[in-house]
């Protein structure tokens, strides 16, 4: 059966929540921790021998059993970032109940273990409680890592170390919990065991877990200061106006991916401020929880350092933002100016057009009235024309030897009538025919319509 946490009157309840705490334990224990079978716990026995447990109950039997007194350092890995913590429910369970830890743990606890973004800054912090002869202390403290993947933009991430502290000085006992001791950290204390040939006390845990979330943001912050040099340094040369056709060599230009570059960079010095300035509060308060015990001056003057160093990033990320914002909105207008000198000249060429097309509909009405005159001079003297030329060909003599006088018409006279009528006949047929042509035979009837389009767009080809 699962051991409840903490156990019943184990805390006074007035001022933990006892079941709040119960029940954020039940509700990420699936997110937070493994099964049993995957248990993989190690235990320093400082001065004395270490011991890897795999089993709950082999763990059980050793803190049940063991007279050990001094420090000793419990180490809880995970696999990897952002995976479970190498023990289950019921060893954490047990190793809180046996070492009877407050229940603000909890909040520690709940930073870690599987998750699919980015843990909330709302969750760790830092606690204290003290009662009796016994001082308990816990923190969920951040460092930055290099991660060492390929193919990737960012090359440091931000890691997060747990640290809990019960100190019994009536037992004169130490004991810590350290969840997710990252490599760097085990192996900086490996080497400051046998670089001092001592054995290291309570003092010197914290003194290398702070000073192990402190060194390294120097470098994470050059690496982001040297990106956004680059951003700035090229909105600083970049061409406001769009590029123009007689540019031949390749000019800078910012674009909204630059500014966008700006904002993550910007987002990631909020990030460390944070961090940083939590840092240093956890700083802060182990001096006031421990006064006399360690000496933490440095550390905090180097938190204090890159924490103006942020600062200064963010008010340039601040500066370089709006300096993109103004080159891209100015490009907008002259892109929008661009478009209107060009609308300009369209409608000019419209209007070019349009007085072409004036003067052409002028002289076409003109030419209309010409051939107007010319169609009314036509049938005033046609008519007379054909009586002229009729009469010439003499199919018509006028007899005046006789009184009153008689007309005679040439026996040629009926062939020029029906010749006549058959050319009539013929050419109106063929009009016909080819003006109401069905839509089928007007593809191919229509050759005449058809002959100006194709040599038109010949042209234009």
């Amino acid at each position: 059966m699962t051991e409840l946490f903490p156990a019943e009157g184990s805390y006074d309840p007035y001022t933990f929540d006892i079941a709040h705490f119960e029940r954020l334990l039940s509700d990420n224990c699936g997110r937070i921790f493994v099964s049993d079978d995957e248990v993989q716990v190690k235990v320093i026995e400082v001065g004395h021998r270490d011991h890897i447990f795999t089993n709950v109950t082999d763990l059980q039997a050793h803190l049940e059993t063991s007279s050990f007194r001094g420090t000793r350092i419990i180490l809880i890995p995970q696999r990897y970032s952002w995976d479970r913590l190498t023990i289950s429910e019921a060893g954490i369970r047990l190793l809180l109940n046996h070492f009877h830890a407050f229940p603000a743990i909890i909040d520690v606890l709940s930073a870690f273990g599987r998750l699919t973004s980015e843990s909330s800054d709302s969750l760790g912090g830092c606690y204290s409680w003290k009662h009796d002869h016994v001082s308990e202390f816990c923190y969920l403290i951040k460092n930055v890592e290099q991660h060492g993947r390929e193919n990737s933009e960012e090359p440091w991430s931000i890691r997060q170390l747990g640290v809990y502290h019960r100190h019994d000085s009536g037992q004169e006992t130490d004991t810590f919990i350290i969840l997710n001791p990252m490599t760097s950290f085990q192996q900086r204390l490996k080497d400051a065991q046998i670089k001092h040939k001592t054995v290291p006390t309570w003092r010197d845990i914290h003194m290398l877990a702070l000073s192990h979330a402190t060194w390294q943001w120097r470098w994470y912050l050059s690496f982001w200061e040297s990106q956004l040099n680059q951003l700035i340094s090229k909105a600083h040369v970049s061409r406001v106006e769009g590029r123009r056709k007689t540019d031949k060599m390749p000019v800078l230009s910012i674009e909204y991916s630059d500014f966008q570059d700006v904002q993550v960079i910007h987002d990631r010095m909020n990030v460390a401020k944070y961090v940083l300035d939590s840092n240093a509060r956890i700083c802060k308060k182990y001096e006031r929880c421990f006064q006399g015990t360690l000496k933490l001056e440095m550390l905090l003057e180097e938190l204090e350092l890159q924490g103006a160093r942020v600062d200064k990033l963010l008010e340039r990320t601040r500066s370089g933002s709006g300096l993109m914002q103004e080159i891209i909105s100015f490009r907008g207008l002259d892109s929008l100016k661009v478009s209107s000198e060009n609308s300009n000249q369209m409608a000019q060429l419209a209007g070019e057009d349009s007085s072409n097309m004036l003067k052409l509909t002028t002289k076409a009405q003109r030419d209309s009235e010409t051939l107007k005159k010319i169609t009314i001079l036509t049938m005033v003297y046609l008519p007379a024309s054909f009586v002229a030329q009729f009469l010439s060909m003499g199919y018509l003599k006028v007899n005046s030897t006789k009184h009153p006088a008689s007309l005679n018409f040439a026996s040629e006279m009926w062939i020029f009538a029906f010749l006549t009528l058959v050319l009539f006949a013929i050419t109106f047929a063929l009009w016909w025919y080819l003006d109401t042509a069905t839509a089928m035979g007007s593809i191919r009837t229509k050759w005449w319509r058809r002959q100006p389009r194709e040599k038109l767009a010949n042209e234009k080809v």
